[in-house]
């Protein structure tokens, strides 16, 4: 077991007193975290696989041009935004993801509280991943010049990222959190 100190004002209280709030949690295991990650992939190409088969199906059906040119944009958008709108849901309500969800862990703030929306899929998620795609095109850009090469070009800078977060997944002194965490002042504890 872990314990969390952290300390947050109330705002309903006449003066800005200082409120100690201690929660006792157990961690996630790293492998866990890395299960649940692994996890969240598979049904997400799983999905990618079976909008592709759905709708090349139908596209076979309706014997046109267009229609084939439409199927291949909804194979590829449908199972993304499902995808994402279902794990928007599940992380800003009860902070698991697919994945986690199966693996019996989570993720709360520091103060033990739900995140919500804001906290959970921007914080976390969104803006995290926007900045590494935003800085890693950026970069292959510049060294490239060429927006096509650009494109297909790994994104360094994301690797390096995820790479740092999963060797600080093993540190128990920082109590396993990751610059995801960091940002949006969250740990990932057993259920």
């Amino acid at each position: 077991m872990t314990d969390f100190h952290s300390s947050s004002s109330n705002s309903s209280l006449a003066d800005d007193y200082e409120i100690e709030v201690e929660v006792e949690v157990e961690l996630a295991s790293p492998w866990s975290r890395i299960a649940a990650v692994i996890i969240n992939v598979l049904i997400f190409h799983l999905g990618m696989i079976l909008g592709t088969l759905f709708f090349g199906l139908i596209a076979k059906m309706l014997h046109s041009a267009l229609a084939r040119k439409i199927c291949l944009i909804l194979a590829t958008l449908v199972p993304i935004l499902m995808y994402f709108i279902g794990q928007s849901i599940m992380m800003s309500t009860k902070g698991q993801s697919f994945g986690k969800k199966l693996l019996g862990i989570k993720v709360i703030k520091i103060d033990g509280s739900n995140l919500g929306f804001i906290g959970m899929v921007l914080f976390r998620t969104v803006i995290p991943y926007v900045a590494l795609l935003i800085v890693g095109l950026s970069l292959n850009l510049i060294f490239y010049q060429d927006i096509e090469i650009t494109l297909i070009k790994p994104n360094l800078i994301a690797l390096f990222f995820y790479i740092i977060c999963l060797f600080m997944l093993f540190r128990t002194a920082t109590y396993r959190r990751t610059l995801e965490d960091y940002l949006a002042k969250t740990i990932v504890i057993k259920v």
